[in-house]
Formats: structure tokens, sequence, C-alpha cells
């Protein structure tokens, strides 16, 4: 029973935690939405979490762009189809490498955030405090994060479009020689306003389940400087595995097997 035992705990961990993810954080979001305050909380939580995440996201996404344009034109040109760099590079980055990318960059540090800020709080008895005042903390500090990082990381989506798309043009055209025109006139070839659309809500709900991760992670933290930091490190990698896993599943809904752009 021993080995059983090592496999069936983790597993047990797995379901308790997101039983207690699904339990708390819709709750909390929707609580917070309810009130003038709590939606004016939501917004000051994504404004900082924007200030936050921005320069990372910039130094994520351009260099990435770079590199995309980088290898791409390396085997394109061996085929004589340098004209698809544009859009391949564009449409990579929206639909993919942007979404994708910007809400890890939430999570690592947003989430992070998120999760030890609750954690001091919990550990500082202020939750506590909120509770004996009859005011619920769930609506007060955990909920405003919940839409605050729903609200930012469509945001910073856009930021990374905006920087992996500079960052490919930068590679291609100045530093590998493709004509200016070139790129400029196929860029958008690869893709439509649909595309964008779906970019745009992918990274809502990656926003809004980091949020989720995270907040119920700080919230239920240990009452010690060590379970915060626990929590902390707990909620980013839950995130980060839960983004990856709603990214294909968003994919594979999207796109399935057929690939090519989404029309309106």
């Amino acid at each position: 029973m021993n080995p059983l035992a090592l496999l069936g705990r983790p597993a047990l961990a797995v379901l308790v935690g997101a039983g207690r993810v699904v339990a708390f954080a819709p709750a909390a979001a929707l609580r917070a939405l309810a009130t003038v305050h709590g939606a004016r909380a939501a917004v000051a939580q994504a404004v900082s979490i924007l200030a936050r995440c921005a320069a990372p996201v910039m130094l994520v996404c351009g260099p990435i762009g770079a590199m995309l344009a980088l290898q791409g034109l390396t085997l394109m040109r061996s085929f004589g189809v340098e004209r698809a760099i544009a859009p391949l590079c564009v449409a990579t980055i929206v639909r993919e490498l942007a979404p994708g990318f910007a809400a890890v960059v939430v999570a690592m540090q947003g989430g992070a955030g998120i999760a030890a800020e609750l954690g001091a709080m919990r550990v500082a008895h202020e939750l506590d405090a909120l509770e004996v005042m009859g005011v619920d903390p769930r609506a007060e500090v955990a909920g405003p994060r919940i839409v605050g990082a729903a609200v930012a990381a469509p945001l910073l989506n856009g930021l990374a479009m905006v920087c992996g798309v500079l960052g490919a043009w930068v590679m291609a055209v100045p530093v590998l020689g493709v004509p200016h025109t070139l790129f400029v006139d196929t860029a958008l070839d690869g893709v439509s306003a649909a595309d964008v659309w779906l970019s745009g809500a992918k990274t809502v709900l990656f926003g809004a389940a980091l949020g989720a991760v995270c907040a119920s992670a700080g919230f239920f933290a240990e009452r010690t400087a060590a379970g915060v930091g626990r929590a902390a490190n707990r909620a980013v990698v839950a995130s980060v595995i839960l983004i990856l896993l709603l990214n294909y599943l968003c994919n594979t809904a999207i796109f399935g097997m057929r690939g090519g752009a989404v029309a309106l």
C-alpha cells in the first residue's frame, strides 16, 4: 500500500486544491464586482499588475519575436519562400506567443505578488480582523485581485503582440535584409481580426484562472513566513501548468486539426 499512498496523496492534494479554488474564487470575484468599492479596487489591482508586468513582458516577447524571425527565415530561405516570414511571425505571435508568454509573465510576477500579499495578510491576522469587523475578506481583498488579473492579462497581451512583431521586424528587415515593403505588405496575410479577438479572449481566461489560483493559495496559506513562501511557489507552478493546459484546450477547440486563420 505504501507506493499507492505515495501516488495517492499528491493526487488527492491536487483535487482538494482544485476544489478549493472552484469554491472560493468565483464567489470572491462576483462579490467584489457587486459593489462600487470592489470594482474600483479591481481597477487599482489591474493597474498595479500592469505596472509590475509591462517591462518583463516587453523584455521577454521582443527577443522571442526576433528569434522566431531568425530561425524561420533561416529555414525559409533554403526553400525560397522568404515572403512567408512575416505572415508566419505575426500569426505565431498573435495566436500563441503573445497570449502564452504574457499570461506566464503575469503568473510569475503578478500572481506571485498576489499570493504573497494575501499570505502576508493571513500571517498578520489582517484577514481575521476584517472578518471580526463584519467585512468579507474575499470580496475586499481576494476578489479584486482575481478580477484585476483578468483585466490586466489582455492588455499585456496587446503589449506582447506589439513587442513580438517589432522584434521580428527588427531581426528580419534591418538585420537579415528582408525588404521592409515585403514584410509590411504580407504581415497580416496569416491572421484575421477574429484571431486577435480570440487571442485577447484567451488571455482573459488565463488571467482569471491564474488570479483565482494565486488568490486562493495566498488566502489559505499557512500562518508562517515559510508557509507564505510555499504558497507563492505552489501558486506560480500551478498557474503556469494551468495556463499551458488551457491554451492547449482552447487551441484544440478553436482550430482543431484545420489550421489557418479564423474567419469573422
